[in-house]
């Protein structure tokens, strides 16, 4: 096509020359008009003709214009208008070439870079689609550790939960032995196993595992998740008392700090790599469960005082008027109430009044066994459940709770204060045989000692 484009401008060129002679030879005053035509040749020459090429059309039409003025067509002054009128049409026509080159550049540039950016999105959008498959890969691994382990979901206590834990690994893994051992702040409390074959825990030697040593080990191994083969650790396995050939074991962290210890004889290799995936979801259930004890724990014990609350404190006197009564035993209870502690919050303000109610409540608890209970009854009056205990013992209790309290000051917030109790004091089942009758007998005692002067002891 290119090769074609300088014949046909040329043969244009000859064609218009021709046509002009003709009309000369011909007369019908056309030669003029036609001549004039050519400068449409040289209008298009410099789209397609080198600069020499046109340099040789012009000089083509130069000789033909001479050839006119010796035959007496154009004269001079002809001849110079119609070389500037071709001249001026070539130049014209290189200036529209070199803007449509600059315009077509930077088009062109402009292109480029819409297309680069074009590109550049399209890479984004494969990327995000690799992250997207990539993250959906993600979401189906994790809905799958889900789907495997929610059946520890519903256990809210430990026993519950380590019997969901031996139930889901005999399910999903195979093995002869599992070992869980537990740790409350970092030491280690006990250990429970269970053999694949036998519906029976067992505790302490009962699985055969020496907890301690392996405990020692664990710790020595800064407590990493590790896989024994017999063939290659055999003394290691002999030593912990491993009966089988494999033996695997996973720490379970919550946070920095150890909650269990996961320890399998007999599983395979396999099984290590599988069983890695699901440790920190396990670890997720032991956190649930042990702050769904302290959630209990905090819904029966008083915030400030750190004693039982009322509401558990009458639970658990229900209990004891039911098992007493079954029983033929008999227990008593203590209501204490802190002498004109209204008094104590108005001079001192509420912040000390807290501090003397939680140093009150420490020395009530260092003055009884372990197996009584107190609880905060109302605002300044505490309960002491006092099992097994008949009336007499229980004055002599309720003297040493009196002078524990009173004996000595108090220090709260840089303040010395001198705080006194008074104590009543009721026996099941002499002076009532259930809980009501029992709560109101304590607190007519109780009465009868702020009655009569406070900081005393009285019985119903």
């Amino acid at each position: 096509m290119l090769k074609i484009r300088p014949f046909l401008i040329f043969g244009l060129n000859g064609c218009l020359l021709f046509a002009s002679w003709a009309a000369y030879k011909f007369p019908h005053g056309d030669e003029y008009l036609i001549l004039f035509l050519v400068s449409l040749v040289f209008i298009i020459a410099p789209f397609a003709l080198t600069l020499r090429m046109i340099m040789a059309l012009f000089s083509v039409n130069l000789v033909f214009c001479a050839y006119y003025y010796f035959l007496g067509a154009l004269n001079a002054i002809d001849i110079a208008v119609i070389m500037v009128l071709f001249g001026s049409a070539a130049s014209a026509s290189y200036l529209v070439r070199a803007l449509y080159s600059s315009f077509a550049s930077f088009y062109s540039g402009d292109i480029i870079k819409k297309r680069n950016k074009y590109n550049g999105v399209i890479d984004q959008l494969d990327g995000v689609a690799r992250h997207g498959a990539k993250t959906e890969k993600e979401l189906s691994r994790i809905s799958r550790l889900y789907e495997v382990t929610k059946q520890l979901a519903p256990a809210l206590k430990f026993d519950d939960l380590s019997k969901g834990l031996f139930d889901f690994l005999e399910k999903n893994f195979k093995f002869q032995t599992t070992h869980l051992l537990v740790f409350s702040d970092g030491n280690f409390v006990r250990g429970i196993s269970k053999d694949v074959d036998d519906d029976d825990y067992l505790g302490d030697l009962g699985g055969g595992l020496d907890y301690k040593k392996t405990v020692d080990y664990i710790r020595e191994r800064g407590y990493e998740p590790f896989f024994a083969d017999r063939n290659e650790a055999a003394d290691v396995l002999d030593s912990l008392k491993v009966k089988s050939d494999t033996f695997m074991v996973f720490p379970l962290f919550v946070g920095e700090r150890l909650c269990a210890v996961i320890a399998t004889e007999g599983a395979s290799k396999t099984s290590y790599g599988r069983f890695r995936i699901l440790i920190s979801q396990i670890a997720l259930e032991f956190r649930k469960v042990e702050l769904y004890e302290q959630v209990q724990k905090l819904s029966i014990v008083d915030g400030l005082t750190e004693v039982y609350l009322r509401r558990y404190l009458l639970d658990r006197l229900e209990e004891e008027v039911d098992r007493s009564g079954r029983l033929g035993l008999t227990f008593s209870i203590a209501m204490v109430d802190v002498d004109n502690f209204k008094e104590c919050n108005d001079r001192h303000g509420h912040l000390v009044g807290d501090a003397v109610l939680k140093k009150i409540a420490e020395r009530l608890q260092g003055s009884v066994r372990e197996v009584d209970m107190i609880s905060r009854y109302g605002g300044e009056e505490f309960c002491i459940v006092l099992p097994d205990t008949a009336k007499e013992s229980a004055l002599i209790v309720a003297e040493r709770l009196r002078s524990a309290v009173g004996s000595r000051k108090i220090s709260a917030f840089n303040e010395e204060i001198r705080v006194t109790v008074s104590v009543g004091v009721a026996t099941y089942p002499r002076d009532g045989k259930s809980v009501v009758a029992l709560v109101e007998a304590a607190d007519t005692a109780l009465y009868k000692a702020k009655r009569t002067g406070r900081n005393i002891v009285c019985a119903a």
